[in-house]
């Protein structure tokens, strides 16, 4: 049960199993899983969740991602509530085949940057370009299930802004998951990009 919730949340959670999920200690930052339908986010970084809410309702109907069902801030705190995105992160038994790997995340990265962005006015703050990014696409925030992708998660720092921000976090998460560099050239060729030393030490020194 989670205690002292505002009451525009409470019709959601009520009678429904609730667990803690994440618990960042630093930021002090709670993630609670609500049933089988809802996320609740809980954080005094207001503003992030502010821009996630922004960035997910902006991605509706764009890209699979978490719905805005309700956000408050009372306390000083902000409450997000959002549906839970089926599907499961690129980690775990997906290890077991990176050649496999490589593919999805290809396929999920061009999913991503393929967002229109016409009417898009929303900036990621680490790169500068024209292309929607995840901006932390690590392979934990994206989800699939047999064998398609089917969604995207933590979804803060995306927006406008330089693909090789995503190709870097790409590269570095996929070689720290997998603990060899052996399938990054797979991994680039399914990209269809070559490695740019410069570029990837600027956007993983972020």
């Amino acid at each position: 049960m989670i205690h002292d919730l505002p009451e525009l949340m409470q019709p959601y959670v009520k009678e429904k199993e609730c667990v803690l999920i994440t618990e960042a200690q630093a930021s002090g930052d709670l993630v609670y899983r609500i049933g089988d339908e809802y996320i609740l986010k809980v954080s005094e970084n207001i503003q992030r969740l502010e821009r996630e809410r922004s960035v997910n309702n902006y991605l509706k109907g764009r890209l699979p991602v978490s719905e805005t069902v309700a956000f408050t801030i009372e306390g000083k705190k902000a409450y997000y509530l959002k549906t839970c995105v089926k599907g499961n992160p690129l980690i775990g038994d997906y290890l077991k085949d990176p050649v496999k790997l490589a593919k999805l995340l290809a396929r999920a990265m061009r999913m991503f940057h393929s967002v229109d962005i016409s009417d898009c006015a929303i900036i990621n703050a680490d790169s500068r370009g024209s292309t929607f990014v995840h901006g932390d696409f690590c392979l934990p925030n994206i989800l699939a299930e047999d064998g398609e992708i089917t969604g995207f998660i933590d979804t803060e720092a995306a927006g406008l802004g330089d693909p090789w921000l995503d190709i870097a976090w790409c590269i570095w998460s996929f070689e720290y998951n997998l603990g060899t560099k052996e399938y990054t050239d797979i991994l680039l060729e399914e990209l269809g990009v070559e490695f740019d030393q410069e570029k990837y030490e600027l956007y993983t020194a972020l």
